[in-house]
């Protein structure tokens, strides 16, 4: 009666592994250019956050069912921004958590879509003897595309923010930071 089922129990996950019900589960790094573009709103109207570009480093796993998949990522990225106005600028690092719904198309195209969430920010700046903080939300959103060939897959993502960030320094205000990511990932 055990041999019996256990062979049932192997049969059954068999099928479902042919039917597809069961997810495959893909990973693997990624990195790029992070283009920060900023929306800086202050009672001073002489200083202004200048957008600028850094970089991005990370992994990703991606949990699939045939076309539809969850993919969760892990993204380091640091930048730095010109205060235009006085002389100065601010350093951003940060972690952030997305959790993304993912749709393949022809099997190299795949579409992203999901919110961000926001681990860490770690800012630092100096200007005219003020230090600088900018105070980010902690959920986001992102949508992007992804190329496949092969192992290697090229990407564009567009990261967006539902609130303003506190901005506290020389003077203090809003501002909503969005991001472009443009990358490179290699999968495992």
């Amino acid at each position: 009666m055990k041999k019996l089922v256990i062979i049932m129990i192997a049969l059954m996950t068999a099928m479902q592994a042919q039917a597809g019900l069961l997810p495959s589960l893909k990973w693997g790094i990624k990195g790029g250019m992070d283009y920060q573009v900023n929306d800086f709103k202050s009672a001073a109207e002489n200083i202004d956050i200048k957008s600028n570009t850094g970089w991005y480093a990370g992994a990703h796993a991606t949990l699939s069912w045939g076309m539809i998949g969850i993919r969760p990522e892990l993204i380091y990225s640091q930048n730095k921004f010109n205060l235009e106005g006085i002389d100065g600028s601010v350093k951003m690092n940060k972690v952030d958590l997305p959790l993304l719904l993912q749709l393949r198309f022809l099997g190299v195209l795949s579409l992203h879509v999901g919110p961000t969430f926001n681990l860490m920010t770690n800012t630092s700046g100096s200007s005219e003897g003020a230090q600088w903080d900018i105070k980010r939300p902690a959920i986001g959103y992102a949508a992007g595309a992804e190329v496949k060939l092969w192992k290697i897959s090229i990407s564009a993502r567009y990261n967006g923010a539902f609130e303003k960030s506190e901005v506290l320094g020389y003077t203090t205000g809003e501002n909503k930071i969005s991001t472009v990511q443009l990358g490179l990932g290699f999968n495992f």
